[in-house]
């Protein structure tokens, strides 16, 4: 299946310095094609080092020549986003200046014509099928995990100023729960990873709009940034997209 990947880190107009992370490629010899997004958090620039780890990580695993295809990608998923965890987690134990960060991260592998999804933290992954826009992904916020509970609606987390609390993170204690999905990908789907930079300060109508202008001579990531810093999103910023061909 065809495809176009089109993406933008942004540090966006408040931040001095950019804790985001994207990277992407493909497999030729597996022929899969993977992305994975990070918002790194933390002291001094360490949410930085932790979001560059775990990008680092997943591009090197899913680079390996001794990767062979998974029938449950899922569980290699979860693997990797584990394997990461503690590695990020010892690095801020040897170093003091390390301490205490973390980052989410979104992960996502096309295998034919299934993406299979895995993530910790509130960067998210959307679909869009048919003009109809679906955030594929649950956030792991304290917030969300009420949301879950029934103590609180969905419309009171989404305007709560507490709504990016984290619940989960990689790379801040030892166990962490990644959640998976697989969804099945059609031609004319677009699948759309964010940091809460930009999904937070964007509406679904808006995401809509844009995503339906995306082709393969029409960027849109500029767009959407200058439109949810115009919006007031006041931390970084970063989108990867991925249109399959019709």
């Amino acid at each position: 299946m065809n495809y176009h990947i089109k993406s933008l880190c942004h540090q966006g107009a408040i931040r001095d310095n950019n804790e985001d992370a994207i990277r992407y490629g493909a497999n030729t010899a597996l022929g899969i094609t993977w992305m994975i997004i990070a918002d790194g958090m933390g002291g001094h620039n360490a949410g930085e080092v932790a979001s560059t780890m775990l990008v680092d990580h997943i591009e090197q695993a899913c680079n390996k020549t001794s990767l062979t295809k998974h029938s449950n990608w899922k569980n290699w998923i979860i693997d990797q986003l584990n394997t990461a965890n503690l590695a990020i987690l010892q690095s801020a134990k040897v170093n003091s200046e390390q301490h205490g960060m973390g980052t989410t991260g979104v992960l996502l592998i096309v295998d034919d014509k299934e993406c299979h999804i895995g993530w910790v933290g509130d960067s998210r992954a959307y679909s869009l099928k048919n003009n109809e826009l679906v955030q594929e992904t649950v956030d792991h916020t304290m917030l969300q995990e009420l949301v879950n509970k029934g103590a609180i609606s969905a419309e009171t987390a989404k305007n709560a100023n507490t709504k990016n609390l984290l619940s989960q993170a990689i790379g801040v204690r030892e166990q962490i729960s990644v959640d998976t999905k697989t969804i099945p990908i059609n031609n004319g789907d677009v699948i759309m990873l964010s940091t809460d930079g930009l999904h937070d300060y964007l509406t679904d109508q808006e995401i809509i709009l844009f995503l339906s202008q995306l082709s393969m001579n029409d960027d849109v990531c500029d767009n959407m940034v200058n439109k949810a810093i115009s919006n007031s999103s006041r931390d970084n910023l970063t989108i990867g997209l991925l249109r399959f061909a019709k």
